[in-house]
């Protein structure tokens, strides 16, 4: 039982650092988002400027003791803080997940895998490695606009404070679809490399253990 526990708090916590390391390397290369997205055009301000706005806003979204969002550059309305609000738990949701769920992914490394017990949750990871390939062709199928607004309407259920108005939140123009494209492909790279690596993990120890076993 502590076992099975110990196997879903892992994936909780593969999931949780996948979410954190998205959030953290799209603040960190959100400068290259500005060039590449031409955002200066978009609302008329330097680099610099739109860098500064979006650390205001990423500061707010991953501190737990920033609860006041400030943006010099945008003018935000009561909806627009009001999804940012709604966003930052979530953030935090998953630092708090992260915390929760290292112990028992320790002890599920030392106890399950490295005794060579990971062929037991090999089909598990399987599948759950196997949701953004499904969820990249679903997307791909019904188009990112359809697939963005479907993932809202389900993570906001009752709540469509998510659709900015740009003359209300003309931050929007500095997070234009492509860039939320560009954030989700980036989660679905790092989930796929976490749970790969950990099913390659289990099968490096396999191969180990059948040639240990080989020549004793």
């Amino acid at each position: 039982m502590k076992d099975k526990l110990h196997f879903g708090l892992t994936v909780l916590l593969l999931l949780s650092f996948s979410i954190l390391a998205t959030i953290y390397l799209v603040w960190l290369f959100y400068p290259l988002e500005i060039s590449w997205l031409k955002l200066e055009q978009a609302v008329y301000m330097k680099s610099s400027q739109i860098q500064y706005n979006f650390n205001r806003l990423m500061l707010y979204l991953t501190n737990p003791f920033n609860w006041r969002l400030l943006m010099p550059d945008f003018s935000s309305s009561k909806n627009g803080l009001h999804h940012f609000k709604q966003v930052k738990l979530l953030f935090h949701l998953a630092q708090l997940s992260a915390l929760i769920s290292l112990p028992s992914f320790l002890l599920f490394m030392k106890n399950s895998i490295q005794k060579g017990y990971g062929l037991l949750y090999r089909r598990v990871l399987r599948i759950c490695a196997l949701i953004p390939i499904v969820l990249t062709l679903a997307a791909g199928l019904v188009g990112f606009n359809t697939f963005f607004t479907l993932f809202h309407q389900v993570l906001f259920a009752g709540d469509d404070t998510w659709l900015f108005n740009p003359y209300t939140d003309p931050v929007i123009y500095i997070l234009p679809e492509a860039f939320f494209l560009h954030c989700f492909l980036l989660f679905f790279l790092i989930y796929e490399i976490v749970f790969c690596s950990l099913l390659w993990k289990i099968r490096q120890q396999q191969k180990h253990r059948k040639v240990h076993f080989s020549e004793s």
